[in-house]
């Protein structure tokens, strides 16, 4: 068997940026923008045209092409449409660098993003994944803040973004983004694959990178009911050892989060809320314009003050 490529010593950068595009041209100038204009310089970019077929996105990736001949520092591969993990998986093959950022085509990274990830992982080499605070922008705006690391959260649900900064030795241990995980979710099994290998996590407390949210967007179809249950159920079923181990953690901190939902329903507020719909559908019916004005009348504060639900 041949021995795994010790990336830590023959890396010719420190870090591949790889952006996967699938028809989203008219957002991918932004991405590639806001890397160009990055505050550290040893990077490269590797942009993925994932077989779109939007007559403006191939324009775009022709006018990139056309500006950059033979530029070091950007690369562009075509290929048939692969999916997300595969899309990945075919820049991360091709990366020179030390360390990998995904960048998602409608997304952007701050200035210093990469030079303080940079920073921790070279800092210490038990550390395998940087992640940081979002801003949302596009349909929703504020602050998407995540926790510190916890490896027992992380079974639970999945709080370090795709868009962090990661050793590409993890990729390569964990064999690259499973391509069979067409509708999401790809990153959080390639960050319990590199917890399962003892890499350490580290949240930067500061907003590095700019979070698109849209409506139609992957994250929308990973939330549809049908869909979360089968990326939960093949999660588990992956890393069924890990979440054997852990079985007694998780069974309680679902149970917490049940009593905490009961304590809600028992409450007041709870009651209160559900006469108001009561009441709200007895006098304004559905799809009417009464309904509609007070609908919008109810949602007026959390629009004012730009409250965010989850992803």
């Amino acid at each position: 068997m041949n021995k795994k490529p010790d990336y830590e010593t023959v890396a010719d950068v420190k870090v591949s940026v790889v952006i996967p595009c699938y028809n989203h041209g008219k957002f991918l100038g932004d991405a590639v923008g806001s890397v160009l204009a990055s505050d550290f310089r040893d990077y490269e970019i590797i942009i993925v045209n994932d077989g779109s077929t939007d007559p403006f996105t191939l324009k775009v990736f022709k006018d990139f092409e056309l500006r950059s001949p033979g530029n070091g520092k950007m690369k562009i591969i075509h290929q048939q449409n692969l999916g997300l993990s595969g899309a990945r998986n075919s820049a991360i093959r091709e990366a020179r660098g030390q360390y990998i950022l995904p960048l998602d085509a409608d997304n952007k990274i701050r200035p210093d993003y990469l030079k303080k990830a940079v920073e921790i992982l070279d800092s210490d080499r038990e550390i395998g994944v940087v992640y940081a605070y979002a801003n949302l922008f596009g349909e929703k705006k504020g602050t998407w803040v995540f926790p510190p690391f916890d490896a027992e959260k992380l079974l639970l649900e999945n709080f370090v973004e795709a868009c962090s900064v990661f050793r590409k030795k993890i990729w390569d241990e964990c064999n690259g983004y499973d391509p069979s995980m067409v509708i999401g979710f790809e990153d959080w099994d390639l960050w319990i694959c590199a917890m399962e290998k003892g890499w350490k996590f580290r949240l930067i407390e500061e907003v590095l990178f700019d979070y698109r949210v849209r409506r139609n967007s992957m994250v929308s179809g990973c939330n549809i009911p049908d869909n979360h249950r089968q990326i939960i159920r093949y999660i588990c079923e992956k890393h069924e050892h890990t979440f054997v181990e852990n079985l007694g953690h998780i069974i309680s901190d679902l149970r917490e989060r049940e009593s905490h939902i009961q304590r809600v329903y028992a409450g007041n507020g709870w009651k209160l809320l559900m006469r108001y719909y009561k009441f709200r559908d007895r006098f304004l019916p559905e799809g009417t314009a009464r309904r509609r004005v007070a609908d919008l009348f109810f949602h007026l504060p959390n629009l004012l003050a730009g409250k965010i639900g989850e992803r």
